[in-house]
């Protein structure tokens, strides 16, 4: 149990620092960011609109006909969404209209929670099984890859997340557990044991 508990603090420390250096010197995420020709015009527009403060906007809005409308109305409500959407343009946007209140050393902290919680949890797997060290690599690594394809590619598919961004996003995950797995392998998992057959169990 000790090993399990250090191997997953020195995993969330190794994941920690490869996401502070991926974020914050590689710079291949925000390679991928756009910025608007005039920001304080946009800045104004979203102040005057936004309706209930901080959260997920979406544009154009994909509401239901009012309950009220007759079969052709509904009809044609929805065809007017169908050409927006079409049309353009399209946005899906976290907004904050106001003053953030989050701090960096609260996020750090936050972030470095998260990946302790994930190192654990990837660990508790990673315990039950009997593999090489190699083989633990690749264990925590196909979890990484599985969580990106999970998270950031219904994002491209359903949101129209750049598939650049989707790439960089997915590549990130699984690099960031290749490491987390080469330093919880050398602390958790079993080595095989080998029979008199050369058969491993």
């Amino acid at each position: 149990m000790f090993k399990l508990i250090l191997g997953a603090f020195l995993t969330a420390v190794a994941v920690f620092a490869w996401e502070a250096i991926s974020w914050t010197v590689l710079g291949w995420h925000e390679n991928g960011y756009r910025s608007f020709s005039d920001e304080s015009a946009v800045a104004e527009v979203i102040k005057a609109n936004v309706t209930s403060g901080h959260g997920i906007y979406v544009l154009p809005a994909m509401d239901e006909p009012p309950k009220v409308a007759t079969a052709e109305e509904k009809k044609a409500f929805e065809e007017k969404q169908t050409k927006a959407l079409e049309k353009g343009p399209y946005v899906y946007a976290i907004i904050r209209p106001g003053k953030g209140e989050i701090t960096m050393g609260t996020n750090m902290i936050l972030s470095f929670i998260r990946s302790l919680i994930c190192a654990f949890l990837i660990a508790a797997l990673l315990n039950q099984v009997a593999l090489f060290y190699p083989a633990r690599i690749a264990f925590v690594a196909a979890a990484g890859l599985f969580a990106g394809l999970t998270c950031d590619l219904p994002m491209w598919i359903w949101m129209e997340n750049p598939g650049r961004d989707t790439i960089v996003n997915i590549a990130d995950h699984l690099i960031t557990w290749v490491i987390g797995g080469a330093v919880l392998g050398l602390f958790v998992g079993r080595e095989p044991v080998l029979d008199r057959h050369g058969h491993d169990h």
